[in-house]
């Protein structure tokens, strides 16, 4: 059994091979598992409520949302820190990285769903329109969409306009 977390245990993904996968918890941790060996490879700390977590498409990288409206950048090698960003006006939510690598998305308890540049942390656009928390963000499979879910249970598909378009 993999129990290591103290409290709850918010999102789930796996590596795109399967070989692990990294659970986010309420208890101020995110673990990286060996799905093999059923174990702990590493583990991520902060102060914080961890309500997502994705891998980067080239598995370098975490990023991590939380109760602190913040976004996390983490190491994938050792699970040390790389830099904090500001993730809006309240938790964050959920997140889903573009398949390249360029832009991710990030939804929250503000009802905002934001866009970002990955290597910079800029936000590049806002979508306004749920009138409750955002439950989930995902990147359409052609990439050119964003679909979002509220609490309130609204569906919003957001068309993507990237700085190259602009």
């Amino acid at each position: 059994s993999m129990k290591e977390h103290r409290g709850t245990i918010n999102a789930l993904v796996c590596n795109r091979d399967g070989s692990q996968a990294i659970s986010a918890s309420s208890d101020g941790s995110c673990i990286v598992w060996d799905l093999q060996k059923g174990v702990r490879i590493h583990a991520l700390y902060d102060a914080t409520v961890f309500h997502t977590v994705c891998y980067h498409p080239d598995e370098s990288q975490y990023i991590t949302g939380s109760a602190n409206n913040k976004i996390g950048f983490w190491d994938a090698y050792d699970g040390s820190p790389i830099r904090f960003i500001p993730g809006g006006g309240s938790d964050v939510t959920s997140l889903d990285i573009q398949s390249e690598g360029t832009y991710f998305v990030s939804g929250s308890a503000d009802k905002n769903v934001n866009v970002w540049h990955y290597d910079n942390g800029e936000m590049i656009s806002t979508g306004q329109g749920h009138s409750g928390r955002i439950s989930t963000v995902a990147h359409s499979p052609d990439q050119n969409s964003v679909i979002s879910v509220g609490s309130e249970g609204g569906i919003f598909i957001w068309n993507i306009i990237t700085p190259q378009e602009l």
